[in-house]
């Protein structure tokens, strides 16, 4: 288990049901990306990730060399089990312009996000906030249609916390 690793998507071959012999050849033909691991499985080529950020290069570039003969999936947070089932809390820094700052805020609350800082500097705003990843999917998309694309966004693991809900995904990391 790659703990450091807390977000996963998994890349599927259209054209064969041997998803191990694709994720293989796939990762072969892959160049070496920072935050990511690429692992061969028997379901297809997993793409572990240490945020939802750094599952994208790997993914358009998986799609340019199968094109329309792979299937990529959703990601999915990994989930520790042991006497607890526990969830990754992700730190989320986010820059942005002072007028869009607001709204930054309360759409992290309504991921119940822990604001942890907010610094209302007059042209950049800095929001510091924890969340558990699970609330956080989709999250990179949300900023930058709320920011109109001008937000800096950055996303890493604070640590594991007992699942406090019934989470959606219930795969095993």
């Amino acid at each position: 288990m790659h703990y450091e690793f807390p977000i996963e998507q998994l890349a599927l071959s259209a054209r064969t049901g041997f998803q191990t012999g694709f994720a293989k050849i796939t990762v072969h033909l892959m160049p070496k990306f920072e935050d990511v691991i690429l692992e061969p499985s028997a379901q297809g080529l997993k793409i572990l990730g240490k945020s939802e950020l750094a599952l994208t290069p790997p993914a358009e570039v998986i799609r340019q060399i199968h094109a329309d003969d792979v299937e990529i999936q959703g990601p999915r947070v990994r989930l520790l089990y042991g006497t607890t089932v526990r969830e990754p809390v992700m730190w989320v820094h986010v820059r942005t312009s002072q007028k869009y700052a607001e709204a930054v805020v309360q759409d992290l609350i309504t991921r119940d996000a822990a604001i942890d800082q907010v610094d209302w500097m007059p042209l950049q705003s800095v929001v510091l906030a924890k969340a558990p990843l699970r609330n956080l999917l989709g999250y990179p998309q949300a900023l930058a249609t709320l920011s109109w694309n001008t937000a800096e966004l950055k996303m890493w693991l604070s640590h594991y916390a007992a699942v406090t809900s019934c989470p959606d995904d219930d795969d095993a990391a």
